[in-house]
């Protein structure tokens, strides 16, 4: 058992020397996790239009028509829903946000100056502060069009005026003279030519100081956390696979190398079983892919709010990689009898199972057939269990079925590896 360990400790230690090696095992998937992860992160876009749901529980022509002009707005990317839509969309994090006419909209509309404004109630998740505020403002933009509205329609805006006037008298007359004298100023005017002539952006500022246009209620909806939380969530698992592929060029380089010189040779004749020294040079390779996925995970949480959502799976998943991969080191020895060999054969073994695997590009950008091929590669497996751990939330009996693949591909290609090495 201290010479397998010996043979691992001088296998690490080589490795830690090649600085190739060590640039495209660690900096190399760093720089492709940090780079994709902007771009899918989206930190350039253009201002995006919010996705919202409106719900009309009103049901009247004045909530209608606020709610039509609400999904034709460019700021929005607006549907219509139930309530309980409209909740449920907000809460899988699909919308931002659900616009909710109350009943009673369309009374409290035709009540222009005076008595409680149309409500309108705003469920948001609460972490989306900045949304929340700009969809407050232009909610209030087309409350406060209302007013436009009352000089592109004058006729139209005269029978509400008149409404008030008689709603007001109905109450008492004189009991708010200055409003009524207001209002049947704006009604003498609404009668004039003049009123048709003013432009939509004309001066609407008179009224009870205390009158607004809409009355938002906002209230808070935590959202359920469903897919990445970030661009990162998804670089990071093919920046962990890149890494492994450092290692997979750098210790199948060993292997070719040692071989050459004659070093496996000698610890052949050696008193150490063939066993013992393969085993010592897997569990190099082991120990290796496992740190440097350690070590990106770590980068990750510490610098780009990469979260796991079991740290048990994704040791499970870590582990289940690094178990695939060593197998597949020992097997791309044996085939490749020269470091050149490796270098040739390495990539050419490789890089098409990164493509279908989904570590060159997400599957999810992928066409179908492409995807449906990646299934036969190991890599799609890894990111799959990383993946499962980190934002996918996959439980025990999810996380069983990647991990049961990886480990049997570790498996199948160390035992024909090794048979192979035997034979020599």
């Amino acid at each position: 058992m201290s010479a397998m360990f010996a043979i691992a400790i001088k296998d690490l230690r080589t490795f830690s020397r090649q600085r190739a090696s060590l640039f495209f095992t660690f900096i190399w998937p760093v720089c492709v996790a940090v780079l994709f992860g902007m771009l899918f992160g989206g930190s350039n876009r253009t201002t995006p239009r919010l996705p919202v749901v409106v719900v009309d529980e009103d049901n009247t022509p004045t909530s209608k028509v606020f709610a039509d002009r609400l999904i034709a707005r460019d700021t929005f990317e607006a549907i219509r829903g139930t309530r309980t839509e409209a909740l449920e969309a907000v809460r899988k994090g699909q919308r931002t946000a659900a616009i909710i006419l109350r009943p009673g909209f369309g009374e409290a509309s035709s009540r222009m100056f005076y008595g409680t404004p149309p409500e309108v109630q705003v469920y948001t998740d609460p972490s989306r502060q900045a949304e929340r505020g700009m969809l407050e403002g232009l909610l209030m933009q087309q409350g406060a069009e209302r007013m436009q509205s009352m000089f592109t329609d004058p006729a139209g805006s005269r029978e509400n005026v008149q409404k008030v006037l008689g709603d007001l008298k109905a109450d008492g007359a004189g009991t708010r003279p200055g409003l009524e004298a207001f209002l049947g100023q704006l009604d003498t005017f609404l009668a004039t030519p003049d009123a048709a002539q003013l432009a939509p952006g004309g001066d609407a500022q008179g009224g009870a100081a205390a009158w607004e246009p809409l009355r938002i209620t906002n209230e808070d909806l935590e959202r359920q956390r469903v897919g990445p939380r970030n661009g990162y969530d998804l670089t990071f698992p093919q920046a962990m696979l890149w890494a492994v592929f450092g290692c997979v060029m750098a210790f199948g380089t060993t292997f070719a190398s040692e071989r050459v010189r004659g070093t496996l040779v000698r610890l052949h004749v050696s008193p150490l079983s063939r066993g013992q020294v393969l085993a010592g040079k897997s569990l190099a390779a082991l120990l290796a892919i496992c740190i440097v996925e350690c070590l990106l995970m770590v980068l990750g949480v510490a610098a780009f709010g990469v979260r796991a959502s079991s740290w048990s799976l994704l040791l499970l998943a870590i582990v289940s990689t690094a178990v695939a991969f060593v197998g597949i080191i020992l097997l791309l020895a044996s085939l490749a009898r020269t470091e050149q060999g490796i270098g040739g054969m390495g990539p050419a073994v490789m890089m098409p199972l990164f493509l279908l695997g989904g570590a060159m590009m997400p599957l999810m950008f992928m066409p179908p057939w492409l995807a449906t091929l990646g299934y036969l590669s190991p890599v799609r497996w890894a990111i799959l269990a990383l993946e499962g751990a980190i934002w996918r939330d996959f439980g025990p009996a999810e996380m069983a079925g990647p991990c049961a693949i990886l480990l049997a591909v570790g498996l199948v290609t160390f035992v024909i590896g090794a048979r192979r090495q035997e034979a020599e």
